[in-house]
């Protein structure tokens, strides 16, 4: 009897180990749950410049669209070149779940698709302006990725 009160602290300990650990789990993976949060990643690596990080969170069908050299190479001349934009802000609104939507009009239709507006505030040597744009949010392989329309 004696020998079991001596394990006792012992697996209660372990016990509350695995249980917090769990825990850091089960709130970790909920973090990214919302498609806002893929979107709020995509705009974050845009303000830093770090337009390879933000391609990668693309669905395949956007990475066929645009090369990933072509993508970082446009994307920082349109914004640094052409805007003359410094430095921009961005505002992540609602997302709206829609049951089916087509990222061009002879393209195939997604179905489960996020609608996430985003309003731009670019920062320029032009002044300010302000870009809304929807950005449009479906699980592929498991992952929140980034869609966006084209006519």
């Amino acid at each position: 009897m004696k020998i079991r009160r001596k394990h006792q602290p012992f697996i209660v300990t372990i016990m509350v180990v695995v249980l917090f650990i769990f825990f850091l789990f089960f709130i970790s993976s909920m973090k990214s749950k919302k498609p806002e949060d893929v979107v709020n990643t995509f705009y974050r690596y845009e303000q830093k410049g770090d337009f390879g990080s933000s391609w990668d969170l693309f669905h395949s069908k956007m990475k066929e669209r645009f090369s990933k050299n072509s993508y970082v190479t446009e994307r920082s001349h349109i914004y640094m070149s052409h805007f003359g934009v410094t430095t921009f802000s961005y505002k992540v609104h609602e997302a709206k779940k829609l049951s089916s939507w087509k990222m061009m009009k002879e393209g195939p239709a997604f179905t489960n698709v996020y609608e996430v507006p985003v309003e731009i505030d670019f920062h320029s040597k032009f002044g300010t302006f302000t870009i809304w744009q929807n950005v449009y949010v479906v699980k592929e392989k498991q992952k929140w990725t980034i869609l966006w329309e084209f006519q």
